[in-house]
């Protein structure tokens, strides 16, 4: 990347005048401090800013190779001195710029842009053409960075980098034309009127950021919470959310379906925070009739509480309320069937139970990944998508992280002495507290409840044996 950044900058046309090094030094002041402002979106150490508005700026104004010029040295700037990258990603950093600036800005020109600082006359079309090409362009670069380090599909990467934020920086794109006027008609004055907004519409675009990644912040401490009730589910919202994730990336869902589908996942027991199913998570025995519809009730409040919050409704909010729906209609709460059933909800239902599966309980220990993936063949069509489960079962790149979850957690028998107290575990070892109880392995023929204490059916139809 750096070579076709340095053959871009070797080939351009430079006209270079101290009128026109002026104008170039004001624009890379600009996106300097724009840069410097950057917020995390969250995806490996990437960053967001509007630094793209000078960036443009100086296409109509100085021309696409100082243009490039501005780019590369902002991003240089920023990354060595204010993010302090290591040199690799301070050099893919400026030489993507580049690419990007370059790239938009002789499209500019070839559709009929002339830069100028005299007068004041952009071909409108062609920075438009140029702004739709300088997006895609920059953001597939990053991309493919993020991808790489974070071992992420491109296509994920891609979609969550521009999910939501296109209208914006499409919009945004045109106060870049706001300050190439101001520059021309009041000169190094001119862009002070700029700066003001432009870092208050930074401001407020990082707010949000912020503001939505504290909100799912809040929303894994609150399902920590949850589980912290009943340490034999610890991490399991987590868990299950990892493995939706992957089966709709594996479907080609878009990022956005993508990200509302994990969330559902994480959120899937939200409903068992009311006190009252503190005592059934923590039992151990068989739950009572009673017991068993008291359990039943908590997608629909978890559902419910889901609605307070207008981001999650829709989607999000079905995955929860239909999460323990069956595919033969038997499932609750509305008894739904087949593809009435929303997508999330039957992706959450196979994952949720491989998982409770593969995890010990007090009753029974965990079962093997081709164990547990054959309970689930057993029951396709009448409680599971069998289009999902097949999905589930073949992946290569599923099963590469069921079995790196299931490498990281203590045998069975060490799940069950922590969890019941029976072994203290701390930073400095293992402390014995008492005799841990024997597991027990049973054979599922039901779905189960996500507590695995009850099933849709409100039956168990198991064989248990001594281990």
């Amino acid at each position: 990347m750096c070579g076709i950044a340095a053959f871009l900058l070797l080939q351009a046309e430079w006209l270079v005048s101290g009128e026109l090094l002026s104008a170039a030094a004001t624009v890379l002041l600009i996106a300097v401090v724009s840069e410097a402002g950057s917020v995390r979106l969250g995806l490996g150490t990437s960053t967001s800013s509007i630094a793209f508005i000078p960036f443009l700026a100086a296409i109509v104004l100085v021309g696409p190779a100082l243009a490039m010029a501005v780019g590369g040295l902002t991003l240089l700037i920023s990354s060595s001195l204010f993010r302090r990258k290591p040199l690799v990603k301070v050099a893919f950093n400026t030489a993507k710029e580049v690419i990007a600036v370059g790239a938009s800005g002789s499209v500019y020109v070839l559709l009929g842009g002339v830069p100028s600082l005299g007068e004041f006359a952009p071909a409108i079309p062609a920075f438009a053409v140029a702004a739709l090409i300088f997006f895609p362009l920059d953001q597939g670069l990053t991309a493919i960075a993020i991808a790489l380090s974070t071992k992420t599909r491109l296509r994920e990467a891609w979609g969550r980098l521009a999910t939501g934020h296109q209208l914006f920086d499409l919009g945004a794109s045109a106060v870049a034309l706001l300050l190439a006027f101001l520059y021309v008609e009041l000169h190094l004055w001119g862009p002070l009127l700029v700066v003001m907004p432009l870092l208050l519409l930074r401001h407020n675009y990082g707010l949000a950021l912020r503001f939505e990644q504290v909100s799912r912040d809040l929303l894994v401490l609150t399902v920590k919470g949850i589980e912290a009730r009943d340490p034999y589910t610890s991490g399991h919202s987590a868990r299950v959310s990892r493995f939706a994730r992957l089966m709709a990336e594996e479907l080609g869902l878009s990022a956005k379906r993508i990200d509302q589908i994990a969330t559902a996942a994480l959120l899937h027991d939200l409903g068992k925070i009311y006190q009252e199913f503190a005592p059934l998570l923590r039992k151990e025995g068989k739950l009572e009739s009673r017991e068993v519809r008291l359990m039943q009730s908590h997608p629909v409040k978890g559902a419910d509480l889901i609605g307070n919050v207008s981001s999650l409704r829709g989607h999000v909010q079905e995955g929860v309320l239909h999460h323990h729906e069956a595919f033969g209609g038997r499932g609750y709460p509305d008894r739904l069937s087949g593809q009435e059933i929303p997508l999330a909800a039957r992706i959450i239902a196979v994952v949720d139970t491989f998982d409770a599966m593969t995890t010990t309980r007090p009753y029974r220990s965990a079962l093997s990944r081709e164990a547990a993936f054959a309970e689930l063949r057993s029951m396709v069509g009448r409680q599971f998508d069998p289009t999902l489960v097949d999905l589930f079962c073949a992946s290569e790149r599923i099963a590469d992280v069921i079995d790196e979850a299931l490498r990281g957690r203590p045998s069975p028998e060490r799940e069950v002495a922590v969890a019941t107290g029976a072994l203290i575990e701390d930073d400095y070892g293992v402390e014995a507290k008492g005799d841990a109880p024997r597991p027990r392995r049973w054979l599922l023929r039901a779905r189960m409840e996500s507590s695995d204490k009850g099933f849709v059916t409100g039956r168990r139809e198991a064989h248990s044996v001594d281990c």
